[in-house]
């Protein structure tokens, strides 16, 4: 009896990588984090310069945060801090 539906099995086995395609991969990736590291670092050195990382500047909210300084940040901070302290005492 012959079935309908045959099943075919891979002509060729996949045999892995090439040294060369390891050490190519090895490349990429690790230009990858060298490239994440350089923009992780301009982002904090951005951030202790005074200024908003460039990535949260294309937020509207990362626009307005933009025009403060880091005192206005941390007195809205402690502003916010009490009204949610004060909403969770009263419960």
């Amino acid at each position: 009896m012959k079935s309908k539906y045959s099943i075919k099995r891979p002509e060729t086995e996949w045999e892995g990588l090439t040294l060369d395609e390891i050490r190519y991969a090895r490349a990429l990736t690790e230009t990858r984090i060298l490239i994440s590291r350089e923009i992780l670092g301009s982002r904090f050195r951005n951030t202790l310069g005074g200024k908003i990382a460039s990535a949260s500047s294309r937020s509207m909210i990362g626009r307005m945060f933009s025009g403060l300084s880091w005192l206005d940040l941390g007195l809205m901070t402690l502003r916010l801090g009490s009204k949610v302290t004060g909403f969770f005492r009263r419960k």
